[in-house]
C-alpha cells in the first residue's frame, strides 16, 4: 500500500510496553525509551498509531493489548501493555526545523499498514549525509517528541490484574500537560462512524491485494 500522509492537526498515540519503555531491569518508566528509532540507509524509522482509526479509548488500549500480546508470543517473555501518550502530527513535522536537530534534513508521519494493523502510522526522519553522530541526533529527537506528548492514559488489561504494582501507575504526565479529548460530540461520532467505514474498505482492499500477489 501507499504512504499515505496524515494531516498536521491529527492526533498519534505511541503505546507503552513493559519492559521495553522501562529501564533498570523494567523497574523505571523512560521517555527516551517510550519510541525505538531505527536507522535504515540514511532514514530514522518508528512506530506510532494514527487516531482516525483509533477513534475511542476503547480502541486505542485494544490496539495496546495486541502489541503486548504480540510481543508476548514474539519474545517468549511477557509484555504488559500499560496505557498510550498522544501528540500531533505537526509535531513530527517540526522537527525538521528545530534549532537543535541541525543533523536532519527532513521529518515526516505517514499512514502505513503493518502486520495487518490499519492504525500503524510510520515515523520517517531523514538524516543529512555526514550526520556522523545519530545516537545524539535519536536522543534529541526523542527528547523533543516526549516535550509534545499529551497523557498518560494509563491501562490495565484483564489479563494483567495479578500484577501488583502494575507498571502503568509508574507513567508520569509529560511536559505538555494531561491527555484532554476536545472533539465535540459530533465530531466523536463521526470519527466512529468514518472508522468502521474506512476500516472495512481497507480490509477488503488488503485482502484482495494479498490473493492478487498469491496468483
Amino acid at each position: 500500500m501507499r504512504y499515505r500522509c496524515i494531516p498536521n492537526s491529527d492526533g498519534l498515540f505511541r503505546h507503552c510496553i513493559h519492559p521495553t519503555a522501562f529501564r533498570n531491569q523494567g523497574k523505571r518508566f523512560a521517555p527516551h525509551k517510550l519510541i525505538r528509532l531505527k536507522e535504515q540507509n540514511g532514514t530514522l524509522l518508528g512506530s506510532l498509531a494514527w487516531e482516525r482509526y483509533l477513534p475511542t479509548t476503547k480502541h486505542v488500549h485494544s490496539y495496546g493489548c495486541q502489541l503486548a500480546s504480540i510481543r508476548t508470543k514474539k519474545n517468549n517473555k511477557r509484555h504488559i501493555y500499560c496505557g498510550a501518550y498522544q501528540l500531533e502530527a505537526s509535531a513530527v513535522r517540526a522537527l525538521a526545523t528545530t534549532e537543535t536537530l541541525n543533523g536532519i534534513s527532513s521529518a515526516n508521519v505517514v499512514h502505513h499498514i503493518e502486520n495487518g494493523q490499519i492504525a500503524h502510522a510510520e515515523l520517517r526522519i531523514s538524516l543529512k549525509t555526514g550526520n556522523n553522530n545519530v545516537e545524539s541526533t535519536k536522543t534529541a529527537i526523542l527528547d523533543r517528541l516526549w516535550n509534545k506528548c499529551y497523557g498518560p492514559l494509563r491501562y490495565i488489561d484483564d489479563c494483567d490484574q495479578d500484577i501488583i504494582p502494575h507498571p502503568s501507575s509508574d507513567l508520569p504526565t509529560p511536559p505538555a500537560g494531561a491527555y484532554n479529548d476536545t472533539r465535540s460530540c459530533l465530531s466523536r461520532l463521526w470519527s466512529i462512524i468514518r472508522f468502521h467505514l474506512e476500516s472495512w474498505y481497507l480490509r477488503t482492499f488488503s485482502q484482495n491485494a494479498s490473493k492478487q500477489s498469491e496468483e
